[in-house]
């Protein structure tokens, strides 16, 4: 196809995939996870003076202030360990922490305007669009907002430490989302506005990994030295992640799964281009992750390819010197992935079924036909 065709088709999918009711919009998504966290904090509002505060102060919040505090991943953290321990009796989180935490978030949002995360452990904002969040410095660690918020992330991630990032590594995680805005305009803004914080951390004995995300840690991404070498790698990691927080942010406003979903007795999928590797089983959450962030990896690769064939940009050493390629493995595998999940429509909930159906649609104008090595070997367990 000429050029002028395919941009046409990816400046569609983009479009959706940024824009639409109720799975793309973030303004949307994050009224609606914004507003259950308005009903979490009521719930335990009257066994935590500093939750009765927040919801107070939450409950009359405009849009703006709703997500300076809720938006921030320890905020949302710290209030789910307050249901589990309050509602569930769960040992999530003592209740002076809780309260503490609770209610300088509350302070900070009446008397600072900032987001308590990022003011009280040095966090560096990563530029000044408002739609980029904040990069953990580890400069001021000694609060208990710092400490926790360190301790959730080693808790769950005991195999990474922690770096302080360098002058370096800041000034490319910038060029990095300023990357993302420029070949994605729509959906690089709504992606990156899930990400509240980026980590930089390090592998410790003897495991690898580029990039990651985690359950429990909404907004939170982490990046590896490894993907910061150039301002480009560094965007496809950090539009990566963000798509795995939009997805959990999508999941927890609409609820995606069939009640009484678990992982652990969820169906199995065996992806061919996983096949005997470790990671070669997948239970149907982390299938439904995978098949968002590689439909918005078809559309990033399928852009870089547009610019590299109309040379748009004069500097192209840093881009990857195939893109096409892996614009033809993102679509495939996201068609793949698609049409696995419509196989396991009972693992859904009415609202899951509906989201891989806009998803299967979305990928239906991008040029590359699915390869018939790609045939499902799901397995149930």
């Amino acid at each position: 196809m000429d050029s002028t065709a395919d941009r046409g088709a990816f400046v569609e999918a983009e479009r959706i995939l940024a824009q639409d009711v109720p799975f793309g919009s973030y303004e949307y998504i994050s009224t609606r996870v914004f507003g259950r966290y308005v009903e979490l904090l009521s719930m335990i509002a009257k066994s935590a003076p500093g939750a009765r505060a927040l919801f107070e102060r939450m409950v009359t919040a405009n849009g703006e202030l709703r997500r300076l505090v809720l938006g921030d991943p320890l905020v949302r953290r710290t209030i789910e360990d307050g249901v589990g321990l309050y509602l569930l009796g769960r040992d999530a989180i003592d209740e002076q922490s809780l309260n503490e935490i609770l209610t300088a978030a509350d302070e900070h949002a009446r008397h600072r305007h900032t987001q308590l995360l990022a003011e009280t452990a040095g966090c560096v904002s990563i530029s000044s669009a408002p739609h980029h969040g904040y990069v953990w410095t580890g400069a001021i660690e000694d609060n208990i907002a710092a400490r926790r918020f360190v301790m959730q992330c080693l808790g769950r991630l005991p195999m990474l430490r922690i770096e302080q990032p360098t002058d370096e590594a800041l000034g490319t995680i910038t060029e990095a989302a300023k990357v993302v805005d420029r070949l994605l305009p729509e959906l690089g803004r709504s992606a990156l506005s899930h990400t509240s914080t980026v980590v930089v951390a390090t592998s410790v004995e003897g495991s690898q990994y580029k990039s990651l995300t985690v359950p429990g840690l909404p907004g939170v991404i982490f990046l590896s030295p490894t993907v910061l070498a150039s301002p480009v790698s560094a965007a496809e990691a950090m539009f990566h992640e963000s798509m795995h927080v939009k997805l959990m942010d999508i999941d927890y406003a609409e609820h995606l799964f069939a009640a009484g979903f678990r992982p652990l007795s969820s169906p199995m999928v065996s992806p061919p281009w996983h096949s005997g590797d470790r990671k070669q089983r997948w239970p149907l959450d982390r299938l439904l992750t995978a098949m968002h962030v590689y439909t918005g990896l078809a559309v990033f690769f399928g852009r870089i390819d547009l610019e590299r064939r109309r040379g748009g940009v004069t500097d192209r050493s840093e881009y990857p010197a195939d893109p096409a390629m892996k614009y033809q493995e993102a679509i495939e595998r996201a068609r793949y992935l698609s049409n696995t999940a419509q196989d396991h429509f009972n693992t859904f909930s009415a609202a899951g079924n509906s989201f891989i159906k806009w998803i299967a649609e979305t990928q239906e104008p991008l040029d590359a036909p699915l390869l018939q090595h790609l045939q499902s070997t799901a397995t149930s367990e």
